[in-house]
């Protein structure tokens, strides 16, 4: 027996619900970092609420058959990705990537940041920008791993929160 090849793609509509609940579940492994359930209450309702963001130029989602196995978001600027121009980004944004625990451990992240790549130099980016937290240690690891280098300059504060940012060059 063949194990279907893991493939990224653009969301279709019909896959809307499927790729919230995934992104949704993805993340639950944080809500134990945050102290008050309030906090982490707003968090899943901000990820429910970027699935329909308008000004996303897209979302990719890593596919084996059917199943939906990750995602993440597009951006080409700080103000559509945050709402904060004043960031001065003005190259592609990976926003939310997220990977079901089904899914970890087969290159479903590194898939969809390669395609991300690609996507951001067909746009002629000088350089792709994704922002993550320090609960997200894994992750991190991952993106450094990868190429990405800290940009202290494109950091940002929620809360009291320390949002850093990380810098592929194109």
């Amino acid at each position: 027996m063949t194990v279907a090849e893991i493939v990224i793609e653009h969301l279709h509509e019909e896959d809307y619900v499927r790729y919230l609940e995934v992104l949704v579940e993805s993340y639950v492994q944080y809500e134990k970092e945050y102290d008050k359930p309030e906090d982490w209450a707003q968090y899943l309702n901000d990820i429910r609420a970027s699935v329909g963001n308008p000004n996303a130029e897209t979302i990719l989602v890593a596919k084996r058959g059917t199943e939906i196995l990750g995602g993440l978001q597009l951006f080409t600027s700080s103000e559509k990705a945050y709402g904060l121009p004043e960031l001065n980004i003005d190259s592609t944004i990976v926003r939310l990537l997220g990977v079901h625990p089904n899914g970890r451990g087969q290159g479903v992240a590194k898939k969809l940041l390669h395609e991300s790549f690609a996507f951001a130099r067909n746009r002629q980016d000088q350089a792709l920008y994704l922002h993550s937290g320090d609960i997200m240690q894994v992750a991190i690891d991952l993106y450094l791993s990868m190429g990405f280098v800290r940009d202290v300059s494109k950091d940002f504060h929620k809360g009291e929160k320390i949002v850093k940012s990380f810098r592929y060059d194109l």
